[in-house]
């Protein structure tokens, strides 16, 4: 697997790639600002997975000039996974992110300082570069009751938005894959999100889907306050 990093802080690549390179089947390149990253892509750089910063005021792009990447990068290299890497623990960073994944999965959206190591990282970058999406766990906010969804359903809304299959849902709840795809229908209907048929029409994601609605729902219960 080939592994993009870019980044504008040098000790991430000082730590990262070096730890990155000792693992088994990986291949690390690296870019310290956008127009570097961009360059790169364009010369005919083919990697599977861009862990991409958020932040790159220290390069002097912008504080969320990868946000910005992102954006293009998924339009021009609609196969590159996408795994954003920020210090911004914000939900509306997480619900942008699903909207760059809508069609086609393959990204991801986690805060640096909550990372618990390499091996943490690699499970993330996997599940992204397999078409999955993930969410850190941690981040503020996700936890929150959005009004829509009952507390089992959140629970299961909380497992896809970190990348679990149907099957790593029910072994982790302890039920069948049958009951997690009913869960996930009456998720559909609480939302309002196109139909299976629908989706395979649209070419529409359904994870990304069920997590950006889930953001809104939480977003729209914050901003709203207590009742």
């Amino acid at each position: 697997m080939h592994i993009m990093i870019s980044d504008d802080a040098p000790l991430f690549h000082d730590l990262l790639a070096p730890r990155l390179r000792q693992r088994d089947g990986i291949q690390v390149s690296q870019a310290r600002s956008i127009s570097e990253t961009k360059s790169r892509l364009e010369q005919g750089l083919a990697p599977d997975v861009i862990l991409l910063d958020m932040d790159f005021s220290v390069a002097g792009e912008g504080s969320f000039a990868g946000l910005t990447a992102a954006k293009s990068i998924r339009r021009r290299y609609p196969r590159i996974a996408l795994l954003a890497m920020s210090k911004h623990d914000e939900l509306r960073i997480a619900l942008e992110m699903m909207n760059i994944g809508q069609q086609g999965g393959r990204v991801g959206y986690l805060l640096k300082d909550k990372l618990e190591g390499v091996d943490q990282l690699l499970d993330y970058v996997r599940t992204v570069h397999a078409g999955g999406i993930c969410i850190d766990a941690q981040l503020k906010g996700l936890a929150a009751r959005g009004g829509k969804l009952t507390d089992t359903q959140r629970r299961v809304v909380d497992l896809i938005a970190r990348g679990y299959t149907n099957r790593a849902i029910a072994e982790r709840r302890l039920i069948s894959e049958g009951t997690v795809e009913r869960h996930i229908a009456a998720i559909r209907k609480a939302y309002g999100l196109p139909s299976p048929e629908e989706e395979r029409e649209l070419q529409m994601n359904i994870r990304v889907l069920i997590v950006r609605a889930y953001l809104d729902d939480i977003m729209g219960h914050i901003d709203q306050g207590p009742e």
